[in-house]
């Protein structure tokens, strides 16, 4: 199984790693892609971004990535007048995040797999937003925090090995 180094996305306190790549919309409407060693970290796109959402809003937070000339990039390097973070009004569509579990190995999301949170933004602000929330066999009697009551009083129908669909 492959190692995936793409961009991963914050979002109420967990991490999910992207299928899509946010940062592409802007290099399409600046008119040039910056020239990147496309071997590191991310294959085919020389880079891999950290991404937030605060508020309803998308931000840039980091790139890491090497220039064709092998020194390391920054994202002041790519925005040298903003600040620790960019609000990404260039994108506007859909992100489907794969859930990151902490202090395990991730390999590539399986496109064919449901994600666990899928978001639609318009010009950088969250206009949809569904979460799965999964867990593991042992745990189909647990009930989920956000949703107790929903859980104890009607089961979810349809919803297999313990999943559950918030939105």
């Amino acid at each position: 199984m492959e190692t995936h180094h793409g961009d991963v996305l914050a979002f109420r306190g967990r991490s999910f790693l992207l299928l899509e790549q946010p940062l592409e919309p802007y290099f399409d409407l600046i008119g040039q892609r910056p020239s990147l060693l496309e071997a590191a970290p991310a294959a085919g796109r020389g880079y891999a971004a950290s991404w937030r959402i605060d508020d309803g809003w998308l931000y840039l937070l980091a790139v890491a990535g090497r220039w064709s000339d092998r020194s390391s990039m920054t994202l002041h390097q790519l925005f040298p007048f903003a600040g620790d973070s960019i609000f990404a009004t260039w994108f506007s569509g859909t992100l489907h995040g794969f859930r990151l579990e902490e202090g395990k190995a991730q390999a590539c999301p399986d496109a064919r797999r449901y994600p666990d949170l899928v978001l639609t933004l318009d010009a950088g602000r969250m206009r949809c937003s569904s979460a799965v929330h999964r867990c593991a066999a042992a745990e189909t009697g647990a009930v989920h925090p956000d949703a107790p009551a929903m859980r104890a009083a009607m089961p979810m129908a349809g919803a297999a090995g313990g999943s559950s669909l918030m939105v």
